[in-house]
């Protein structure tokens, strides 16, 4: 269900790094939640550094929910990092499974699996 990868590199080098990788990549970023800062504000602290980035590549999201709005429940893209024990992970959802249900739609399948591909490509990047 999940894709997750680690790297000795810092939680905040990372977290600089994608602001500046997922454009390049072909994708936006339509928000980020800082849960460390957002958590404490509401009374709740915790310890670790948690960060999700939502990312989006309209021309597929646009075309995805034209043809199949269940991927709503999977979108946007979703790339969470955090701490742990010292070691800092990049995790996202695996789309794989998923894709399986739309392979009737050949086009849009083979676009898909670019996509996941390549944000699979940027989380090895960034863990350089």
């Amino acid at each position: 269900m999940l894709h997750s990868i680690t790297t000795k590199k810092s939680i905040d080098t990372i977290i600089s790094e994608i602001q500046e990788l997922v454009p390049k990549s072909g994708f936006s970023i339509l928000h980020h939640y800082d849960f460390q800062t957002i958590l404490e504000g509401k009374g709740f602290p915790i310890e670790r550094k948690v960060w999700v980035f939502e990312i989006c590549r309209a021309s597929l999201a646009s075309n995805m929910l034209t043809h199949f709005p269940l991927f709503s429940v999977m979108m946007p893209c979703r790339i969470s990092i955090y701490e742990d024990a010292g070691i800092t992970h990049i995790a996202t959802i695996d789309m794989l499974p998923m894709l399986d249900s739309i392979k009737d739609n050949a086009e849009l399948h083979q676009e898909a699996k670019i996509l996941y591909g390549q944000l699979m490509e940027m989380m090895k990047t960034l863990c350089g």
